[in-house]
């Protein structure tokens, strides 16, 4: 009897443990996500879509996002006139066709189907306007435009002719984004007009682009050669102020973004004169961008090498003849570390000239080895050069026959100017070199 009444009691509770379980009310299931999808029996542009969805989207969350699921068939006729009635009033070029709700889970698909009002536009023409940058340059900007026909077909191509101003806020936003991503040193705006005389449509888009600040304002242009002398260059200069010139009012980071191209373009004329060809001159520029724009223009012989130098000594013995001396270096490169030159030192204290032939050689990086013969003094001269650090340099010279040996330690201080300070077997001295 006892065991009997045990079993009872259990069945009992299990009993009205099942009637609490079953007596709680489930939790309703809603409508978490909205979709939409719209088309039309004509081509639908892919920006003109996406707005659209996302207007569509926009109505179907307010209407219908969190109702309690399932619904009547009456409720979702009701949401679908809403979402026709209110998207229709919006639109401008169509026609809402029909609008259809389908329920997956908890999310609800919005199907629209539209109807163009009038003929569709079927070809596009971009009229691209540069406004403010020389005509060197606009090459450079067209390229950079060159995938902004894009925007516009994306834009416009199977959009009925009557909805063509209610894309414009759409198609600026998107040509914004599109000129931020491939010109962000220019603005841009257009005009639409329509041609639809002929058998297709056609949008004709005038774009204009014009520059943002800042802009490069002034130029300073230097010129500078290692194998030339520098005052050949002097009668090239007016030719390179004017092509560097047109840099003026260029957006700054415009010439950044494009200071490859821009050095090539600036360098190549150069090379096209005649007597450059002739010694086999190469030119580099080198460009330092800011509202003050400064060019570098290096221009070296890949074949030659000819040097005027001068200098004179500052505290050394009154007698050496040449504490005051002017030298001429004329060189043909044999190959890319060999070099045979003429050499003429003239010292006008006494008007005395020396003549040399010799050969030089690059035996280590930064490290070159001189051999020559001077006629006048019928000595042979050695040297040796090595560049240890920028616009440092060790020389040194021994003069075979009388057996005298000088060294020096020489700065760079500008590309016109030097300082060495030289010792030799009897005293050191300060020399001031001049580089022509």
């Amino acid at each position: 009897m006892r065991i009997n009444l045990m079993t009872k009691k259990i069945y009992i509770y299990l009993l009205m443990l099942l009637i609490l379980l079953f007596s709680i009310p489930a939790e309703a299931s809603r409508i978490e996500n909205v979709e939409a999808h719209v088309s039309s029996e004509s081509s639908l542009p892919p920006m003109v879509k996406e707005r659209m969805e996302e207007s569509v989207m926009a109505i179907g969350r307010q209407l219908i996002a969190g109702h309690n699921l399932p619904f009547t068939k009456e409720w979702q006729t009701q949401q679908e006139t809403t979402i026709h009635l209110v998207f229709d009033k919006i639109l401008v070029g169509y026609t809402v066709n029909c609008v259809k709700i389908n329920i997956v889970e908890s999310t609800a698909i919005i199907k629209v189907d539209l109807l163009p009002w009038t003929s569709t536009i079927q070809k596009i023409n971009v009229n691209k306007k540069i406004e403010g940058m020389p005509p060197q340059l606009i090459n450079l900007v067209l390229n950079d435009l060159a995938s902004v026909d894009e925007v516009f077909s994306d834009g416009l191509k199977g959009l009925p002719i009557a909805a063509t101003d209610w894309t414009n806020g759409i198609l600026k936003r998107r040509l914004n984004k599109f000129m931020a991503e491939s010109l962000p040193e220019f603005r841009a705006d257009f005009d639409i007009k329509i041609d639809d005389k002929s058998e297709n449509s056609t949008a004709i888009i005038d774009l204009t682009v014009y520059p943002r600040l800042p802009v490069v304002r002034t130029i300073s242009l230097s010129m500078r050669s290692d194998t030339m002398p520098n005052v050949a260059l002097v009668t090239h200069r007016t030719f390179m102020e004017d092509k560097v010139n047109i840099l003026v009012g260029v957006p700054v980071a415009f010439v950044e973004r494009h200071k490859d191209e821009i050095q090539s373009m600036i360098a190549k004329p150069l090379d096209e004169h005649t007597d450059f060809r002739r010694l086999k001159i190469k030119s580099d520029a080198t460009l330092t961008t800011g509202e003050h724009l400064s060019v570098m223009i290096r221009s070296n012989s890949t074949r030659y090498r000819m040097r005027a130098t001068g200098w004179i000594d500052l505290g050394r013995d009154s007698d050496a003849v040449d504490d005051l001396l002017f030298r001429m270096h004329i060189g043909r490169k044999i190959s890319n570390i060999d070099e045979a030159f003429f050499q003429v030192d003239i010292a006008p204290q006494e008007m005395k000239w020396n003549w040399s032939f010799g050969y030089s050689r690059s035996i280590l990086r930064r490290t070159n080895a001189y051999l020559r013969y001077d006629f006048t003094d019928k000595n042979f001269v050695g040297a040796l050069e090595y560049e240890f650090f920028k616009d440092w340099l060790i020389r040194y010279e021994h003069k075979f026959d009388d057996d005298k040996k000088e060294a020096a330690v020489r700065y760079k201080l500008h590309d016109f100017l030097g300082v060495e300070y030289v010792v030799d077997h009897k005293e050191s001295w300060l020399r001031l070199i001049g580089n022509f």
